[in-house]
């Protein structure tokens, strides 16, 4: 893929992407919505494609946020069918959370491999040594895993991501994972931190079709590297690295697979335009976001500003190692789990329980100040 423009783009999520390989036109899309209506779709799916193509034409904007990456994504669907439910799965993706609207299933769901982290990232909740140990640290069960995977995927769950409070490729059996996940979802993401990008992995990572994989490496700075993502080796990351690339380019060339580095702005010796320089050889895409208060969650100042609702809450869904379920990783004790899938629930009946009923509404009434630890939350 051939190198596009260096942009700024803030996004929902507080991410800029500062370099993307992806160019992208809002009039793309007119060709997938032109004749929906020959499609069997239902009377909801009808309803947001006919506002999608209204939109574009009148306007040539969208009514809700897209980036050039999902462009990409929609190139690679070769039936346009399955186009269609992917422009419709983004919309709801990104507007139900916004307008609060509930679905029946969560469309992205969080998948936690591992809990335990080789780093102490001094910006991560890996630096509360309570949760380094008991019952907090584990891996999942593989079984397990496939029980979560199976729900999901009978329940019209469209993104899985694998990651959340641990390092994913600290569990012996992720590529066995990959290759269970490969095909079942429009959107697969693994996080890592690099350290432990094996052949093996590499392998199993362009094999099974992963979307994205998102690199967290922060700086071109081998020092400052190091001081970030505390235990690891900058030269080793950049032999990691250099080798994936090399395993793509020899052996994959044709994959969709898009390789991201990630940054967090932690530290004023960070510099985004020699991160990005540094790093764009490797990448089709660099993002850098601002760090935000997850480190001990706890123990921030309530902030009597927040009233809005979380979106979040209406968003995604994560699931820990141990089958506990969760809103977000900013509660990363799980004080707000409304449920857990070894005590023979289903994450249907936790996603539309009472308990998180309960906390939604909460938020919706203005009520998030009640909520620990949402009424602290740097995040929001």
């Amino acid at each position: 893929m051939e190198k596009g423009n260096d942009f700024l783009e803030p996004n929902e999520n507080k991410h800029v992407f500062i370099r993307s390989a992806f160019a992208f036109e809002v009039g793309d899309l007119i060709k997938y919505t032109n004749n929906y209506i020959d499609y069997d779709l239902n009377e909801v799916d009808q309803i947001i494609l006919r506002e999608i193509h209204n939109e574009i034409s009148t306007s040539n904007k969208l009514p809700f946020w897209w980036t050039a990456q999902e462009s990409y994504k929609l190139s690679k669907i070769k039936n346009h069918g399955d186009a269609l439910n992917y422009i419709v799965f983004r919309y709801k993706f990104k507007r139900y959370p916004v307008i609060k609207r509930e679905v029946e299933f969560p469309l992205y769901v969080l998948i936690e491999p591992a809990s335990v982290c080789n780093l102490r990232c001094p910006f991560c909740f890996q630096m509360d040594k309570e949760f380094t140990r008991k019952p907090y640290a584990g891996l999942m069960d593989i079984e397990l895993f496939k029980r979560i995977v199976d729900e999901c995927e009978a329940n019209g769950t469209q993104a899985i991501t694998l990651a959340s409070r641990g390092e994913p490729t600290l569990h012996p059996g992720l590529s066995l994972m990959l290759e269970y996940l490969k095909g079942k979802f429009f959107e697969i993401k693994l996080n890592t931190n690099g350290t432990r990008l094996t052949d093996k992995l590499c392998h199993a990572i362009f094999e099974n079709e992963v979307d994205d994989l998102v690199l967290s490496i922060d700086t071109e700075k081998a020092e400052l590297f190091e001081v970030l993502r505390k235990n690891a080796s900058f030269e080793k990351v950049l032999e990691n690295v250099r080798n994936l690339n090399r395993i793509k380019a020899e052996y994959y060339p044709n994959s969709n697979t898009v390789i991201r580095i990630s940054g967090v702005n932690f530290l004023p010796e960070q510099n985004n335009d020699s991160f990005m320089r540094f790093w764009e050889s490797l990448a089709d895409e660099i993002t850098v976001s601002e760090c935000e208060e997850r480190w001990d969650t706890y123990n921030n100042d309530v902030k009597p500003e927040l009233t809005e609702p979380c979106s979040l809450l209406w968003e995604r869904f994560y699931i820990w190692f141990d089958g506990t379920c969760n809103p977000c990783d900013v509660d990363y004790k799980s004080e707000l789990s409304p449920g857990s899938l070894n005590v023979d629930e289903s994450i249907k009946s936790i996603w539309n329980s009472k308990a998180y009923k309960s906390l939604r509404l909460k938020h919706l009434d203005g009520l998030r100040r009640d909520v620990k630890p949402c009424d602290r939350c740097g995040v929001y």
